[in-house]
């Protein structure tokens, strides 16, 4: 199985989290790995850390624009190489050359100073392959989540939340779990946006004007989608493992229940595109970065689920 792995931001953990990778034996003998990252970036974390360095032929080496390495800041050139990085194995992968892309954390901020106008991977993933329905999918074995709005200000959630953008991630959604992971007729449930469903319009009314009239559609299609759900009692009371998939309105609302319930074990899969992209779904960790302490288990797991998807 052959994959990429992205350096991610050379400024946080993603070198380490990759030099612990490409030196497992268990991990490389099960795959052809191939890391794209500066080679003048892999010697210095190398050195850093006392980790042996990988062979030459595990790694793509791309410009490092002269940066010098600083665990935990800010630079516009640790935001350049991580754009780079991403293009040139997402590139790849479009040519058919390697299977999957396995992308490690960048800093968004880096990220931004360096010209890519984009919130994430995500949207700059979906820019590369010109695949502008995708949807971000958080997996681990006990849950698996979806978040409708992503990188969007919770101000802002209720006014970016359509119908149909709502009807368009779930059917992806559906699409995805049925395609990609196998399930014949996947159970989705969708959470409410508002404390206790609205309340009846006392809290809100998304629920009654956009939520409900989708669930309604999407069932008339043959879709088997529930609720909307409160999401304090659907994950409190563990409502979410009647369903192979739960999608909530916003980041948060999804993502906080998911690290705690994953372990540390979930895995970030792109779906809608046209090539297999998994990361990790953790961040950069800068408080942390060059210390020698990150834990590759997240990442191991993205390896292992972007093998699965491309059989």
């Amino acid at each position: 199985m052959s994959l990429l792995i992205t350096c991610g931001d050379v400024n946080g953990i993603g070198p380490e989290l990759a030099l612990k990778i490409l030196t497992d034996k268990n991990i490389m003998s099960s795959y052809d790995i191939k890391l794209i990252i500066p080679d003048s970036v892999m010697d210095f974390y190398s050195n850093l850390l006392k980790i042996k360095r990988p062979a030459n032929k595990d790694i793509i080496n791309i410009p490092d624009f002269g940066i010098k390495i600083k665990p935990g800041k800010i630079d516009y050139k640790a935001g350049r190489i991580a754009g780079d990085a991403i293009r040139i194995g997402t590139e790849f992968c479009l040519r058919k050359n390697y299977k999957a892309l396995v992308t490690l954390p960048i800093s968004k901020k880096s990220f931004n100073l360096a010209g890519y106008d984009f919130p994430g991977h995500t949207e700059y993933l979906s820019t590369i392959t010109g695949c502008e329905k995708t949807i971000m999918i958080m997996y681990s074995e006990k849950l698996v989540v979806t978040p409708v709005t992503i990188h969007v200000p919770l101000k802002s959630v209720t006014k970016v939340l359509g119908k149909k953008l709502l009807r368009t991630n779930i059917e992806i959604l559906c699409k995805t779990l049925k395609e990609n992971f196998k399930i014949d007729n996947p159970k989705i449930a969708l959470l409410s946006v508002n404390p206790h469903n609205g309340d009846g319009g006392l809290h809100g009314i998304e629920e009654k004007t956009k939520i409900e009239p989708v669930i309604k559609e999407l069932k008339n299609k043959g879709i088997s989608v529930s609720g909307p759900f409160p999401a304090d009692g659907f994950f409190g009371t563990g409502a979410y493992k009647n369903y192979h998939a739960t999608a909530g309105m916003y980041h948060d609302q999804v993502l906080v229940p998911f690290k705690i319930i994953s372990g540390g074990l979930g895995v970030n899969f792109t779906a809608g595109l046209s090539i297999v992209r998994t990361s990790p779904t953790h961040g950069t960790a800068f408080d942390i970065a060059g210390k020698g302490i990150a834990s590759a288990d997240s990442t191991a797991e993205a390896i292992k689920l972007a093998s699965k998807l491309v059989l």
